[in-house]
């Protein structure tokens, strides 16, 4: 059985989730050349000196910087907006440095299902993203906040899912429109990868999983049967019963 449907039991409730190709070039300028109204508080630090400096003394790069009162380093998820935009791009922390007294960081940038080249797909989640090769250097001041970007199994085993919580699986090489792997296991009758926002119940004879809707039964039906059996292996039962 696929990594992907561990854990995922017979009458388990999905959790809900909080729900453009060619933004590339936006999302670049606009975080790349904004500066957003507040005022941050602003401090950097060089990685082998524990005193912070004003960046105006600095040049080069810096282990982390300070937005108020938040440390952002690298390795770090960041959600990031430029002035007058509604989404908030994903983009995790590669590097930070000064130039010139302006702070600014190195990102490598998380896609969204349907920014990518081929769109958002039924087995894609609310809260899935791609990880990318698309590198781009911001200023700090666009940096929203802090968020996570868990595995997949990772994401499974939250206890709460929060708007700073997403979760990456596949490789989207932007430059190519290509995805990493190329192949996931596949389930139920529809064939497609596990979808952690669509309830799954497991086959207790073939052990494979399905969506109720998939073989005409809903969920409350396969929720309340002690053991529960797809139509295939019913049909398997039954014959071998004659």
């Amino acid at each position: 059985r696929g990594d992907a449907a561990r854990g995922e039991r017979r009458g388990a409730t999905s959790r809900a989730r909080r729900g453009a190709a060619g933004r590339e070039r936006t999302r670049t300028d606009d975080a790349r050349d904004a500066v957003i109204s507040k005022r941050a508080s602003t401090e950097t630090e060089r990685r082998d000196d524990a005193m912070a400096r004003d960046p105006r003394e600095v040049t080069g790069e810096v282990a982390r910087v300070v937005i108020g009162g938040d440390v952002f380093q690298v390795n770090d998820a960041v959600l990031v907006k430029a002035p007058g935009a509604n989404e908030r791009y994903v983009g995790r922390i590669v590097s930070v440095a000064v130039e010139n007294g302006a702070v600014k960081a190195r990102l490598c940038w998380y896609y969204r299902p349907q920014e990518t080249r081929g769109g958002r797909k039924r087995f894609h989640g609310v809260k899935e993203l791609f990880s990318s090769d698309h590198y781009d250097w911001v200023s700090v001041n666009t940096i929203d906040a802090k968020c996570e970007v868990w595995s997949l199994r990772e994401y499974q085993e939250l206890e709460a899912v929060t708007e700073f919580d997403f979760y990456a699986r596949f490789l989207y090489r932007s430059s190519r429109g290509e995805f990493r792997p190329e192949k996931v296991p596949v389930f139920c009758k529809c064939a497609e990868p596990y979808n952690p926002d669509r309830f799954m119940v497991e086959c207790d004879q073939c052990k494979d999983w399905f969506h109720p809707e998939c073989v005409n039964e809903t969920k409350s039906s396969a929720s309340q049967l002690d053991v529960w059996r797809c139509p295939d292996c019913r049909l398997s039962k039954i014959t071998g019963e004659i």
